[in-house]
């Protein structure tokens, strides 16, 4: 039986996995890490590496696609989560967008350079294999966005530091700069003048010019 998907979770809550769940999601994400294919990722692999064994993943995943498309579902909650206790804790429109940015810098460091993102987008076998629909299934009931989308306007219009009101041209701004960012992190020496400090300062500045 499948698990609940997260995003179908109200953002104010927090999706309680159970250990075995999060110990195979955890797995997964180790495995992209080390630079495991994924079209040859075997569920074995996942539960030798989580600690549990193999008949356990089906009794919460009914394939191995599920499991993985969970698992990059689970890191990507962690972030929205973390956002979302910036927005509530009163922190600043620019210590989020730092923040944001202080992740992509640890997805880096982690994935090598975003080849988790590359080789699923690379990887012609895995349109066969139920990934890509097992990845559309979730997404259709994704409802964080939207509650992080209008926390952040409204924290953003208390101070006064953007006038923009329609979250796709305030999530268009933002993610086109994290994508120019993410270009920086990948090529830097491509731009050896360009210090990390002043990339981060040119990007929140690029939002907020887009922005006001």
């Amino acid at each position: 039986m499948g698990k609940e998907s997260v995003w179908n979770r109200q953002p104010s809550g927090r999706e309680s996995y159970p250990p075995k769940v999060k110990a195979m999601y955890e797995a997964v994400l180790e495995l992209f890490a080390s630079g495991r294919e994924l079209s040859t990722l075997k569920v074995s692999e996942i539960t030798a590496r989580a600690g549990i064994g193999k008949g356990t993943a089906y009794e919460y995943f009914s394939s191995k696609e599920e499991m993985i498309v969970g698992a990059i579902e689970y890191e990507a909650a962690r972030h929205f989560y973390m956002i979302m206790d910036l927005i509530e804790g009163g922190q600043s429109f620019r210590e989020i967008i730092f923040k944001g940015l202080d992740m992509m810098e640890a997805s880096n460091q982690r994935y090598s350079g975003f080849t988790l993102l590359e080789k699923i987008m690379k990887d012609s076998t895995l349109s066969s294999s139920g990934l890509w629909e097992e990845i559309k299934r979730h997404s259709e009931g994704c409802s964080l966005v939207p509650g992080l989308t209008r926390r952040l306007l409204e924290l953003a219009a208390e101070n006064g530091q953007i006038q923009e009101t329609d979250s796709f041209r305030v999530w268009s701004a933002i993610l086109s700069q994290f994508v120019v960012y993410a270009f920086y992190l990948t090529h830097q020496k491509m731009f050896p003048e360009m210090e990390r400090e002043e990339a981060r300062e040119t990007v929140y500045g690029n939002i907020l010019k887009i922005l006001i």
